[in-house]
């Protein structure tokens, strides 16, 4: 089997079919391990208990700090007293997850082809022949779609992914600073907006953009201009790590499943992604299709 992606659900997937026999491999486009910037930052409960019931878990709380993190609506909710031996979350960065994700993938023996992408496929009733960026071909049993909202996968699959156009769009990255901000969480009509530090690092910056429909990547005058509508300073930004932007849009692919072609995580479905959620439903549903 192949694994289009190795992020989070990619990794986890693989580390779940290499557990139960399958012959599988990774092919991600990053041709690094490391994640640029810090990204998503945290795990919740069912994730923890997935990652313990792997004889993993203890990799991740090692790395991370534990604190009461699950909430609805922006209302912390404390999860203390629920049965489970993880009844709370952990804060720890995805480029920290990714690493010991593929550290575990690596020790079961699962090869990643990094630096290349799937470029194209075609299926048969016997399996899949992979067009890979590289020229290379590779030829399994099924291809698992794991890239991605984008996902290149589900879209040449031919699988529809209606859902609900935005209606809030916002702004995050790592940057420097040249003054100090007014740090922490506001809320206003806008939306929600917020400065913090990561670590020892550059700042974290989230920020609720004035208008919908911008398309593209954004750059630091995209950013500068959403700070000044929001504080009437841009705070002297410099030095991107990453720029990103993100949407409440949500989509549910009509199908997971197209032959022999298979999706999961944000391939298959995008909602608003608060505090991690996207990852920690991504390796869910690694967990369950593995």
């Amino acid at each position: 089997m192949v694994v289009a992606g190795g992020g989070p659900t990619g990794l986890m997937l693989a580390g779940e079919l290499a557990l139960a026999g399958v012959d599988v491999a990774i092919v991600e486009r990053r041709s690094s391990q490391d994640l640029i910037g810090s990204r998503a930052g945290g795990l919740h409960a069912r994730t923890i208990e997935i990652f313990d019931q792997r004889g993993i878990a203890d990799r991740f709380l090692s790395q991370g700090q534990v604190a009461q993190v699950a909430g609805f609506a922006w209302i912390r909710l404390d999860i203390s007293d629920f049965p489970t031996r993880h009844n709370y979350g952990l804060a720890l960065w995805q480029n920290q997850i990714e690493r010991i994700l593929a550290g575990w993938v690596g020790e079961l023996g699962v090869p990643i082809y990094r630096g290349r992408d799937v470029r194209g496929f075609a299926q048969d009733d016997a399996g899949v022949d992979i067009e890979i960026s590289d020229g290379e071909s590779l030829r399994a049993h099924y291809l698992v779609g794991c890239d991605g909202g984008r996902s290149l996968i589900r879209k040449a699959a031919g699988i529809e992914f209606p859902g609900w156009d935005p209606t809030t769009s916002h702004l995050i990255a790592e940057v420097e600073l040249a003054e100090e901000p007014e740090w922490g969480l506001r809320r206003d009509a806008l939306g929600i907006h917020s400065l913090s530090r990561v670590e020892d690092g550059p700042v974290r910056v989230m920020v609720t953009e004035q208008r919908l429909g911008r398309t593209g990547e954004p750059t630091l005058r995209d950013l500068s201009e959403a700070l000044v509508a929001v504080y009437g300073t841009d705070y002297g930004i410099h030095s991107p790590t990453w720029i990103s932007r993100f949407t409440d849009t949500t989509r549910q692919a009509a199908a997971y499943r197209d032959g022999r072609v298979l999706l999961a995580g944000d391939a298959a479905h995008v909602h608003y992604p608060v505090g991690g959620q996207g990852l920690n439903t991504g390796v869910q549903d690694a967990a369950n299709l593995g």
